[in-house]
């Protein structure tokens, strides 16, 4: 199943904000890679230089309410805190996860029929 948005991800990273990736049903998940962000390798640390930009192993994971992590141990590392402290007005539902290896964050995508054709609709 072809994931070209995700493996842009995951080759090089997102730059300063997370990318949306809009899956096949109409669901879609957030996914970062970059300095500031927990992913592997690690921007700036690990031997890593500060501007290492890919490719990357673990990334970082938002999936909004509705979107359930995968079955796979790499969403062990969910962080409810950040959410609650920095939601605003707006209570957040969704859920963060930290260091998701690439694999599993693919088969969430192929989960959900894979990437939609229309990404930026």
């Amino acid at each position: 199943m072809s994931t070209p948005r995700f493996d842009q991800v995951a080759a090089t990273g997102t730059a300063a904000a997370p990318v949306t990736i809009r899956l096949a049903d109409g669901l879609s998940v957030m996914v970062s890679a970059g300095p500031g962000v927990a992913c592997l390798p690690c921007p700036g640390s690990g031997g890593q230089p500060a501007d290492y930009a890919g490719p990357y192993t673990h990334l970082e994971v938002y999936l909004p309410e509705g979107v359930e992590p995968g079955d796979g141990d790499g969403w062990l590392e969910e962080d409810s805190w950040e959410l609650l402290l920095t939601e605003g007005d707006e209570p957040d539902d969704g859920r963060l996860f930290y260091e998701v290896p690439v694999e599993d964050v693919r088969a969430l995508i192929e989960e959900h029929g894979g990437e939609h054709p229309e990404q930026n609709a």
